[in-house]
């Protein structure tokens, strides 16, 4: 442990004997006047049409208690919502524990603290007060606030699973910020003077705000936790103390948290503006809560806007619209619910970056953009983009998109996020994946999931045969030890080349576009066996039509199809089946190629058929 997180966990224990002090000394501070610039609404009649009528939909089903987990998985929270029930699994947790002693990371019979967290983000009642604002609807907001205030009386500061993150403390924030904002406008431009809505509001702020913002600030992130939580909170922080700056007093002012968030910015993306989580749906977690902190304190140059620019084009050229199946860790957590569908959240992200002008253009405004020949923002080499810091390299040509992974871990010590994935790669054609990520599954509530989906096996980096690779070794949900060798990442021509020293091994993968087909070139330097597992997206058909020197398989799936061509003369390939995990929650099962006990080199080929 190092001598920071001891001096953390001093405070930890100072902070627990002072707790009810504390709690009653903030709940009696009165936030004060409000900067209705903090966050800054758009003109509400060039709201898109669309806009409107998604939330009108969406407010019937989630007043009834109808919501969409993580955006996809339809599930009955009831109406108010159970704030200490996993909806996937239906385990209630004991809502009178004192946060302190209760261990979140294990929870009985298979409960998820994530899952239970996601409904405890407020998302849902931010989505009714902006349908309400926009559509004119005092029921949808009134029922918000009625949601609101049970939480407050279910959910004690202190008390229960909800308090156990101050990354979850930082998030209600945030959409409570929004949520105000929606109410008071939506209250401004009533006719009837002392609408009886703002009453309310008046109430909610004094019992959620002053507590909220002094509970982050007491209980920021610190040492090697100190990731995208501290961004979040930091974030939480310029929000809240922009709208209300008198809560100085009882956490920091506006201009103390944007100058360490600007600091964590540059501290947690690289100069190529990957994040060196090494995580791609966090990267762009951790871009949101930055640009809205950057739009509440106007910031539009310097370095910390620059390096945001880079962090954009770095999830522009490594991310995928429909089907992503992103690197690392992804729990599908989103900040405020900005998008016209949330459903379609990571399409409309990228659309944004590119200049659409949907919702979230109306919302947040040009995206920070990047000069093309910056020379620290990716390097474009023939079909290649090249991120050397970060290594990762992505092609976009002539349909094809790939991605060849040649990163470090992960952050810092823990590599909380990172997966055993060097020298993985990811195709598409086009909408379609080919060759997938594993994904990730479920974090505490699905341990054993968590470390399939994690490991080296549920990637197809070429691995030794037939035991594989040893380290890194996963002690913990989000700690990794005996971190591997960073690789060595090139590109030469038309080619992306990485090199994996690991374990007295060596390997070498060559990819590169050759008219209509990707070409993988997998070798071993001392010609010792190896293995290469090739995850193909659930739904796909496969009918091996090959076999011998050249296997070949046809692959079909959404009416195209495609042939692989496996070249390894001396190995054993089987078609099987594993785990895979699209989104949060979702297990679904994949066929795989497993090319076993490889000597002389594999050679793969995907090809797309008229």
């Amino acid at each position: 442990m190092s001598p920071g997180e001891m001096v953390h966990r001093a405070g930890d224990s100072w902070r627990q004997l002072t707790q009810s002090g504390f709690v009653r000394r903030v709940s009696k501070f009165d936030p004060g006047a409000i900067n209705d610039k903090a966050p800054r609404l758009p003109e509400r009649a060039s709201a898109p049409a669309g806009l409107r009528i998604q939330l009108a939909a969406e407010a019937k089903k989630l007043i009834c208690g109808e919501w969409l987990l993580f955006g996809r998985k339809v599930v009955e929270v009831g109406a108010p919502p159970c704030w200490h029930r996993d909806p996937a699994c239906g385990v209630v947790i004991a809502h009178d524990t004192p946060s302190t002693k209760l261990d979140y990371r294990h929870l009985p019979d298979g409960a998820d603290a994530r899952t239970i967290w996601e409904i405890n983000r407020w998302t849902e009642m931010t989505r009714l007060a902006m349908h309400g604002w926009l559509n004119n609807d005092a029921n949808a907001i009134r029922t918000a606030q009625l949601w609101l205030e049970d939480w407050c009386e279910r959910n004690p500061p202190g008390i229960g699973i909800n308090w156990t993150s101050p990354l979850e403390a930082a998030l209600r924030l945030i959409n409570f910020c929004w949520f105000d904002a929606f109410v008071t406008a939506w209250a401004s431009e009533q006719t009837a003077p002392g609408c009886a809505h703002m009453d309310h509001q008046a109430m909610l702020r004094k019992r959620i705000v002053p507590i909220h913002a002094a509970w982050v600030w007491r209980h920021r992130s610190s040492g090697s936790s100190a990731n995208n939580h501290l961004l979040g909170e930091l974030a939480a922080l310029v929000l809240s103390a922009s709208r209300w700056p008198a809560l100085e007093k009882i956490a920091c002012s506006a201009e103390t948290a944007w100058e360490t968030l600007g600091q964590e910015v540059l501290r947690q993306f690289a100069a190529d503006g990957g994040s060196h989580e090494q995580a791609l749906h966090y990267h762009a977690f951790a871009f949101d809560l930055a640009w809205q902190s950057a739009r509440v304190v106007g910031c539009r140059a310097g370095e910390v806007h620059h390096r945001l620019a880079l962090a954009a084009r770095y999830f522009l050229a490594l991310g995928h619209a429909s089907e992503p199946w992103d690197f690392g860790d992804s729990d599908d957590a989103i900040v405020v619910p900005l998008t016209q569908s949330r459903a379609t959240a990571n399409e409309e992200w990228r659309a944004w970056l590119l200049g659409d002008e949907g919702s979230l253009r109306w919302w947040l405004g040009h995206p920070p953009m990047v000069a093309l020949n910056t020379p620290t923002a990716g390097l474009t080499v023939h079909d290649w983009q090249i991120f050397a810091t970060s290594g990762q390299a992505a092609l976009r040509s002539h349909g094809w998109v790939a991605r060849l992974d040649a990163s470090p871990l992960g952050f810092g010590p823990l590599a909380a996020h990172g997966h055993a994935d060097a020298l993985h790669v990811s195709i598409w054609d086009g909408e379609h994946s080919l060759l997938i990520d594993p994904g990730t599954g479920g974090y505490h509530g699905h341990a054993g999931l968590r470390e399939e989906l994690a490991s080296w096996s549920a990637h197809n980096g070429p691995q030794p045969y037939p035991a594989g690779f040893q380290t890194p070794r996963r002690i913990g949900p989000f700690l990794q030890i005996q971190h591997h060798p960073v690789p060595k990442l090139i590109v030469e021509g038309s080619t992306a080349v990485a090199r994996f020293e690991h374990e007295k091994h060596i390997f070498q993968r060559q990819v590169r576009r050759l008219e209509d087909y990707i070409e993988i070139r997998d070798t071993e330097d001392y010609r010792t066996p190896f293995t290469v597992n090739w995850t193909l997206p659930p739904g796909a058909q496969v009918k091996q039509t090959s076999a011998g020197a050249e296997n070949r398989f046809l692959i079909t799936r959404a009416g195209k199809q495609w042939q692989i061509t496996l070249h390894a003369s001396d190995a054993e390939v089987t078609l099987d089946e594993r785990r895979v995990s699209p989104f949060y929650g979702r297990i679904d099962t994949a066929h795989v190629l497993s090319i076993r006990n490889v000597c002389a080199g594999l050679v793969t080929k995907i090809q797309r058929l008229a």
